[in-house]
């Protein structure tokens, strides 16, 4: 249960994290990416939140949502930076922030099957 909230808190960075440096960045001609981003970011916590109060099929189901939530943010982000909207040095701490909460998912994951 404990690596649960290690995960929860990573991700509740992540969201803090683009709402100070990355929302404040948008164009207002852009903002349709900056709310498919930000449904991400909102989904990735309550599949945490779901999978963590459930078991079974139903946890496994959440952890797999979770998943593709950050290939989705993944998706997003690199889309976000190759329009320029953020600079370089906010890509690469966002992205490793993510990476980082892919590896916590893979490895709860991981060890809901041993």
């Amino acid at each position: 249960m404990n690596g649960e909230f290690i995960l929860l808190n990573k991700i509740k960075w992540l969201y803090l994290y683009c709402d100070k440096y990355i929302f404040s960045s948008f164009p207002k001609n852009e903002l349709a990416i900056k709310i498919r981003l930000e449904t991400y970011l909102h989904s990735m916590i309550e599949n945490v939140i779901k999978a963590n109060v459930n078991k079974g099929n139903i946890r496994k189901k959440y952890q797999t949502d979770l998943l593709s939530d950050i290939y989705l943010v993944d998706y997003f982000i690199g889309i976000i930076y190759l329009k320029k909207i953020i600079v370089k040095k906010r890509f690469e701490a966002f992205i490793t922030g993510l990476s980082e909460t892919k590896k916590m998912a893979y490895k709860w994951i991981e060890n809901e099957k041993t």
